[in-house]
């Protein structure tokens, strides 16, 4: 009879510790996101923008931040962000899509970034802006370039391969 208090009190504790050992995490925040250059994901305002964008971002920054940095914790603030492309309302009522339209600004995403240790240590922090001037032509073509917010995870995947613990 005392067996199934102790079995339940180690099963509760192994259980814990495999949820305080989840892998990386990525937090992602915004600064006045109303703000920003341009931060319309299919036109939709930016209360439906920025979660869809923290979600997208996050989820495909997860897995190489637990390859790069196991167990730790990137936070990432937003202060402005300009999307890849040119926004277009379409006429049909459809959703709007994003098309390459000559001049285009380069798209672009200033960050201010804290990555932590397991522990809370500091392994790097900082600011940056993240700029992408390659040309878009070469991407349409790619089938994966049609995949949203194709460009802005390939920009910040690039800039996490770049960062080095301080």
């Amino acid at each position: 009879m005392k067996r199934r208090p102790i079995l339940f009190l180690t099963a509760a504790m192994l259980f814990a510790g495999a949820v305080s050992a989840q892998p990386g995490e990525v937090a992602i925040h915004f600064v006045s996101p109303e703000k920003f250059t341009d931060f319309r994901i299919y036109g939709l305002d930016v209360q439906w923008s920025a979660p869809f964008f923290a979600r997208q971002i996050s989820d495909d920054l997860r897995p190489m931040l637990n390859q790069q940095f196991p167990g730790s914790k990137l936070t990432l603030r937003f202060t402005d962000i300009n999307l890849a492309y040119n926004y277009r309302v379409s006429v049909r009522g459809e959703r709007g899509v994003r098309v390459v339209r000559s001049p285009m600004a380069p798209e672009r995403m200033l960050i201010v970034f804290l990555l932590q240790d397991r522990n809370g240590g500091t392994l790097a922090s900082g600011s940056t802006r993240i700029t992408d001037t390659s040309s878009h032509n070469a991407l349409a073509r790619r089938r994966s370039g049609s995949e949203l917010l194709y460009c802005e995870k390939q920009m910040l995947e690039r800039w996490l391969k770049s960062v080095r613990p301080s």
